[in-house]
C-alpha cells in the first residue's frame, strides 16, 4: 500500500500559503490535525485547508471561502417557500440547489454584513489532496510553524 507524504505534521500549524514568490497570498484554513487539502474553482486556487477528512475541508470550504449568495438568493428562496408542492416548485428548488446552498455557519463579509448562503461555481469545483508534486506544480509556498 502506498503512503502519502506528509506535508504538515500534528505538531505543526497551517499559517499561509502565497504563490509567484509571495506577491499572491492564498486563503487558508487550519482545522488542527490532518492532511492539507486544496480548493480549486473555475477562477482559480480558493483556498488551502487542513482538515481531518476531505468532506470536513468541503465543509469548511463552504463556510470560509465560498462567496456569498446575491440577495436575490434569499428573495427566490422566500419565493419557493411560499409556493404550493407542485412540479413548478420542484424545478425552481432544484435550480436554487444548483447555484446556491446554505453555510453550516454564518461568516461576516467584507462589507460587515453577515452571509449565511454561499454562491456555487456553476463551472464546476474540485477538492482534492495537497501533495509535495502538486505543490511544486503550481509553485505555492506554505508558511509552516512548528505549535510549542
Amino acid at each position: 500500500m502506498k503512503t502519502q507524504e506528509t506535508l504538515i505534521t500534528d505538531d505543526q500549524s497551517l499559517d499561509g500559503a502565497s504563490m509567484h514568490d509571495g506577491r499572491v497570498k492564498i486563503d487558508v484554513y487550519d482545522d488542527g490535525y490532518g492532511p492539507l487539502f486544496i480548493h480549486r474553482d473555475s477562477m482559480g486556487i480558493s483556498g488551502i485547508v487542513r482538515a481531518q477528512t476531505r468532506e470536513d475541508a468541503y465543509s469548511i470550504c463552504e463556510d470560509e471561502f465560498f462567496p456569498s449568495g446575491d440577495e436575490d438568493a434569499s428573495k427566490d428562496m422566500d419565493e419557493i417557500e411560499a409556493m404550493e408542492e407542485g412540479e413548478e416548485r420542484n424545478h425552481l428548488q432544484a435550480c436554487w440547489d444548483e447555484a446556491y446552498g446554505y453555510r453550516n455557519n454564518t461568516r461576516r463579509m467584507d462589507d460587515g454584513s453577515l452571509s449565511c448562503i454561499y454562491a456555487k461555481d456553476l463551472n464546476g469545483d474540485s477538492l482534492e489532496r495537497l501533495t509535495p508534486k502538486l505543490l511544486s506544480d503550481l509553485g505555492i509556498t506554505l508558511e509552516i510553524s512548528n505549535n510549542e
